[in-house]
């Protein structure tokens, strides 16, 4: 009598195994054996339950010897799911029915291969192999689109090659090869063992270029700008809520007025009108610092915070405890910890921000856990002006004024609100930011590097002395150029955006004979750029006499570029940052020793260095003493 479980086969079935005899043996009856007994608990598997359907998987499949016929079936558990969704492969072990486990293994050393003759898979009860429609049609949908892109390809490119890289995966591409977090280090690695600047890289068919020299990415993003100026679409960003913030913008209208605003209030020459908020803001800091060194890290984001929120938002700082100092924090953790944009499993499947809580990656996990803090981010400061009594000029005052003179003239308003809370919510995110994680760096060196700080504060002893604090009017002063060696070589060691933001390739390009095709995620790898060997002797080392130019008895090596950004998405508040940076560090130094930290029995700890990961990167949390230099030093930051 046939089993009704093992029902004779569908139509859809492929394969059909004959019995051992067709004179007593029915298709679908359970194989003859010469032991009734039941399989052994300990050869089923954990996680295996009732029901015979396997996915057949490529990989050797081993049956164990002839004392254990049945035993195991030894499947490798690293099934390929498009073969598994379109084979079924019904088995019947020992007369036990059993649903595929995950944890099946092949066998152990000696076992025999299966033998896939028809009468061997039935010796080891599989009855019936069916085809799953859908599946195959799935398969052969993909494969189509692939050759359709492969041919698609090669006439577009000419027969040109892609820049080197890598040997990917069928479909997968380099999906499983290229790291989510900090990717940088690989592509620098990858460079280097190609031999080329450029490099490629294929994600589920989508192409990536890596830039790693300036050079390269002077000549695409500088140079041929307009094809490279836009923007990839940002799926975990925007479930971050980064959606309308101006560094994440598509190229378009919205982009270009987005920028216009910013660039008219963080160009070079308009941040000269902030100088005096910025001094005044360096002072509050040394204070913080000489009440309260223990806090040191609060103090000087707060500082930061400070200068970007009037800027910005026309809201002034009053005390250490102001709650936007904890949302500048928040939001500064939570973009230092992010991953890079447009290298997560869902910036190339969108519909996995979708899926269940369980089934998300950890950089989708931590993009709804933290995406409350940047809407703070954007939320809280822009509800703070809005509703502020006293009308103060301000980035946000100036876009808000646009808007309602359009209103006005019965016009439609080119910005929303969310726009507003978007352009200005850049300002907060980057000025901040990168203010605030490049003095972290800087404050790190100083601790392993004593000689360094030795030397720039006889520098700012010789020029500014010691009875007043450095100023802006001080920057241009040639005796103080060690001062801007130490900028630039602290902007250079630990570059705040490692990868950067991706361009997207409007247009098919050509470069150095590498073909670029139109839509591809163009990365400018600013780690590469300011460790490259054949620039920098001993990249790795902090050592801002690099600088010093040839004719001076120094090696005249350049000034790093790349940290800030390319082309028509180089960062707009580059200069204000920089700006920032040199006031604090003259500051700092002319009035203050940047010390290791002491453990409980007074020994003086070396602090390790461990870079965050994400779209910015500096130093995680260390300790670090800050101790006036001298009495006169402390009357001067008191006198402040």
């Amino acid at each position: 009598m046939v089993s009704k479980r093992h029902a004779p086969a569908s139509p859809r079935s492929f394969l059909h195994i004959p019995p051992r005899s067709s004179s007593t043996t029915q298709p679908h009856q359970k194989a003859p054996s010469t032991s009734r007994r039941s399989l052994p608990p300990s050869s089923i598997q954990t996680g295996c339950f009732e029901s015979a359907h396997i996915p057949l998987a490529i990989a050797p499949i081993y049956r164990r010897s002839a004392n254990y016929p049945y035993r195991s079936t030894g499947l490798s558990s690293s099934l390929n799911p498009s073969l598994a969704a379109i084979t079924r492969i019904n088995i019947d072990i020992s007369h036990q029915t059993l649903r595929w486990c995950s944890s099946l293994n092949p066998g152990p050393v000696g076992t025999q291969p299966v033998d896939w003759t028809a009468q061997g898979l039935y010796k080891m009860g599989v009855t019936d192999v069916a085809v799953r429609p859908l599946g195959l049609i799935l398969l052969a949908t993909l494969i189509l689109l692939f050759l359709v892109k492969f041919v698609f390809h090669r006439r577009r490119s000419n027969g040109l090659p892609l820049p080197p890289g890598p040997a990917g995966e069928l479909i997968l591409g380099h999906l499983r090869i290229v790291p989510s977090h900090s990717p940088e280090y690989t592509y620098m690695k990858w460079s280097r063992e190609y031999g080329s600047d450029v490099i490629s890289v294929n994600i589920l068919g989508q192409p990536v270029i890596v830039l790693n020299s300036v050079k390269a990415a002077i000549d695409l993003l500088d140079k041929r700008g307009l094809n490279y100026s836009d923007r990839p679409r940002f799926v975990l960003f925007e479930v971050m809520g980064w959606g309308k913030t101006l560094s994440f913008l598509r190229w378009g209208s919205n982009f270009k007025m987005h920028r216009r605003i910013l660039q008219k209030s963080l160009s070079n020459s308009s941040i000269v009108q902030y100088r005096l908020m910025q001094e005044r803001e360096t002072a509050t800091m040394l204070k913080g610092l000489t009440a309260n060194p223990a806090d040191w890290e609060n103090v000087v984001r707060r500082l930061a915070t400070a200068i970007v929120l009037e800027i910005g938002f026309g809201i002034t700082i009053d005390s250490d405890k102001d709650p936007f100092i904890q949302v500048a924090a928040d939001a500064s953790y939570a973009l230092g910890h992010g991953g890079a944009p447009a290298g997560t499993p869902v910036d190339f499947f969108p519909i996995l921000r979708y899926m269940p809580r369980w089934l998300h990656d950890r950089s989708l996990k931590f993009a709804n856990d933290w995406g409350w803090a940047i809407r703070n981010l954007h939320d809280k400061p822009f509800d703070a002006a809005v509703s502020a009594q006293r009308r103060t000029e301000s980035i946000i005052q100036v876009m808000l004024d646009q808007r309602q003179a359009q209103i006005d003239k019965g016009e439609t308003p080119e910005l929303g609100l969310d726009d507003i809370k978007g352009a200005a919510g850049a300002v907060f995110a980057a000025g901040q930011d990168t203010t605030w994680a490049t003095i972290m760096v800087f404050v790190i060196n100083m601790i392993l590097h004593p000689e360094v700080q030795s030397k720039a504060q006889q520098a700012l002893d010789q020029v500014v002395g010691r009875c007043r604090m450095p100023n802006f009017n001080d920057r241009q002063n040639p005796g103080l150029r060690y001062i801007e060696y130490l900028v630039q070589e602290t902007l250079r060691w630990c570059p705040v955006s490692p990868i950067g933001i991706p361009h997207r390739s409007i247009e098919d390009d050509v470069y150095n004979g590498y073909f670029i095709p139109a839509g591809s995620f163009v990365y400018a790898n600013a780690r590469a750029m300011t460790h490259d060997a054949d620039t920098y002797l001993h990249p790795d080392e902090f050592d801002p006499d690099r600088y010093t130019p040839i004719e001076e008895g120094g090696r005249g090596e350049p000034f790093p570029n790349g940290q800030f950004g390319f082309g028509r998405r180089v960062c707009v508040g580059q200069h204000l940052a920089k700006a920032s940076v040199w006031i604090v560090i003259a500051c700092i130094l002319s009035t203050m020793d940047v010390k290791k930290p002491l453990d409980e029995q007074g020994n003086e700890v070396t602090p390790k260095v461990k870079l965050t990961d994400g779209l910015t990167s500096q130093p995680d949390g260390f300790d670090a003493r800050f101790i006036p230099r001298d009495d006169i030093s402390l009357d001067l930051i008191r006198e402040l």
